[in-house]
């Protein structure tokens, strides 16, 4: 989804990007579907590999991940945005980034002897948390300061915004993964 996002703001054709943004909502609709299902589960496994809380709290952040990113392609599509500002652009790359910092990190739970690997790629999404954090900031700053148009500064912050809480649920997301790994050391 993040990928599809970054091709989204990239995109100079709007109906392209119409369809870059139908294909977010429907895996998002099939995240959601997965979420259910991975608390389904839940229920009627007897033995986890991990802390059944923790699953359920890392299925939970990386379903707002999912969400947070729908909202802002959603923004982007109902406010008919056509010129994505580098802020905007900078944002989404991040977002890509943490969430394949995520991916990786999910994927190395699997095996033993990877924490510092795992801890590594959770301090980076950290780091991309506080690097949208400055990015969104500026650009809020900037359309106060020059935006004339009083509907397009709404519309921009708003999407900025969104943007920004997709990075922040990627930093809850790291978060619950670093709980997970502190629970596997003890």
């Amino acid at each position: 989804m993040a990928g599809l996002l970054v091709t989204a703001v990239n995109t100079s054709e709007a109906v392209e990007r119409e369809v870059i943004f139908k294909q977010i909502d429907k895996l998002e609709n099939t995240g959601d579907e997965i979420t259910h299902k991975i608390y389904l589960a839940l229920d009627q496994v007897i033995f986890t590999p991990i802390n059944r809380s923790s699953i359920h709290v890392l299925a939970s952040c990386i379903d707002d991940v999912a969400d947070t990113i729908q909202e802002a392609g959603g923004r982007m599509y109902l406010y008919n945005i056509l010129d994505f500002v580098t802020p905007i652009k900078e944002i989404a790359l991040l977002i890509q980034k943490a969430s394949i910092a995520i991916e990786k990190v999910v994927n190395l739970l699997r095996e033993v002897g990877n924490a510092d690997t795992c801890n590594a790629a959770c301090k980076q999404i950290k780091t991309y948390e506080h690097q949208s954090d400055q990015i969104y900031y500026n650009a809020v700053a900037e359309l106060f300061a020059n935006e004339t148009d009083a509907i397009n500064l709404i519309k921009y912050r708003e999407i900025l915004s969104s943007l920004e809480n997709t990075v922040n649920r990627c930093k809850n997301a790291s978060d619950a993964l670093e709980a997970i790994l502190i629970n596997r050391l003890h």
